[in-house]
């Protein structure tokens, strides 16, 4: 009977160590195993490498709230992982996060892990960190302070856009390139500490950031993108380094408050609208060194009174003067041969042209709406080609139109020239 009940003991006993021997090990020892581990620990998610005793913080199910403390390391199954990356995305939309500490092993951020954190109001990044990726901090509304260390040497495309709480900023001498939108729309940003060794701003960088008054380019800065400072209405001056070669299409278009800008004779080229609704500048000096100005670079530039353009120009582009009302007087290189339809359409203030020997061809509309257009000086024999729309109806009818002695006939032929009811030989 004894032996009976001791083998029945054992049957059990071996039974139940069959059973649990068929049983699946807990989730996380199976997962830990297989390196594909993912734990809550005191209200953080992370994801575990076993076999290099690492860990990354990755997004959970539901957002980040409160205050949150990122710890240098975590225990889980009497096991000790290192926490060193923050994943992509890991906090974005946590709209109820209000601080965050990240400890000092972390040496890699992912792409938009802060983005639309919209109650985030500071953040300190610790030594380690190479490269801010891109959005990383896009559209976090209430961000006033962000500390970044020596170490960051990258930063990715619209890393602070939209971070319109953003009042000042100091980036670290390693920085070379300012990617496309790095502060877009960082309305409240009024001061920026450029690094010397800045080499590109790119395109849209500083765009809309409207209680911008002043910055200072670095010398070495070759490359300013297109748009780079658009809408920053707050402008007051801009100076461009001798080191830009081009001046980027829109580059400070709508800078409404802009009163002095500085062109070195470094530059070659202006881009389209580059100026364009910069209504407080009254005068512009350009360099002789520049051949080339796109279309509108200037449109709508109502206060400009007066603007000396480059001897070696030999094209002005459509739209280039168009709604410069103020501008009353201009004088064109000798070398000019064309000049683009509507360039100075709406030039109200304008009362007399001189058109250069060289002169070829005159677009459509380049002078219409001049209403004050009333002396034109055409010292070419062979008069420049122009459409119907060229000239207003107040200035066909009312200017005196001065031509070289003895091409009367050469005018009375143009039909489109012909149109003027005054025209003098001198």
């Amino acid at each position: 009977m004894t032996q009976r009940i001791a083998i029945n003991g054992l049957g059990k006993w071996m039974l139940s160590l069959c059973l649990f021997a068929m049983l699946p090990l807990t989730a996380s020892a199976i997962d830990i195993k297989l390196k594909k581990d993912r734990v809550v620990v005191d209200g953080i998610c992370y994801q575990l490498n076993a076999k290099k005793e690492t860990a990354v913080v990755v997004k959970k199910g539901e957002p980040y709230l409160g205050d949150i403390v990122i710890p240098e390391k975590v225990e889980v199954d009497s096991l000790t992982f290192f926490v060193e990356e923050i994943a992509a995305g890991a906090f974005e939309k946590s709209s109820g996060m209000t601080s965050i500490v990240v400890p000092k092993g972390i040496t890699k951020i992912g792409a938009r892990a802060f983005a639309d954190c919209s109650s985030l109001t500071s953040i300190e990044l610790p030594k380690g960190i190479a490269e801010l990726p891109a959005q990383l901090f896009d559209d976090c509304a209430s961000l006033t302070e962000v500390i970044l260390p020596s170490t960051v040497k990258k930063l990715g495309s619209g890393v602070f856009k939209d971070c319109k709480s953003l009042a000042e900023i100091e980036l670290p001498s390693g920085i070379s390139a300012l990617p496309r939108s790095t502060f877009e729309g960082c309305s409240h940003l009024r001061e920026v500490a450029l690094p010397t060794g800045l080499t590109t701003i790119a395109s849209d960088a500083f765009a809309d950031c409207t209680s911008l008054e002043s910055i200072q380019i670095p010398t070495g800065v070759k490359t300013i993108g297109d748009e780079a400072f658009k809408g920053c209405s707050g402008l007051k001056s801009f100076y461009f380094p001798n080191s830009v070669t081009k001046i980027a299409s829109g580059v400070l278009e709508n800078c409404t408050s802009l009163e002095e800008i500085h062109l070195p004779n470094s530059v070659s080229e202006i881009g389209s609208e580059a100026f364009r609704g910069c209504s407080l500048i009254d005068s512009l000096s350009l360099p002789n060194s520049v051949t080339k100005i796109g279309s509108a670079a200037f449109r709508d530039c109502s206060n400009l009174q007066k603007i000396n353009l480059p001897n070696g120009l030999k094209t002005l582009s459509g739209d280039l003067f168009r709604g410069c009302t103020n501008l009353h007087g201009i004088t064109f290189p000798n070398g000019l041969k064309s000049i683009g339809g509507s360039a100075f359409e709406g030039c109200t203030s304008l009362e007399k042209v001189t058109f250069p020997t060289a002169l070829k061809e005159i677009g459509g509309s380049a002078f219409d709406k001049c209403n004050n257009l009333l002396e034109i000086n055409v010292l070419s024999a062979t008069p420049p080609k122009i459409a119907s729309s060229t000239f207003g109806k107040t200035t066909y009818r009312s200017a005196i139109v001065h031509i070289k002695k003895g091409s009367i006939g050469n005018f009375h032929l143009n039909k489109q020239w012909a149109k003027f009811l005054d025209l003098m030989e001198k």
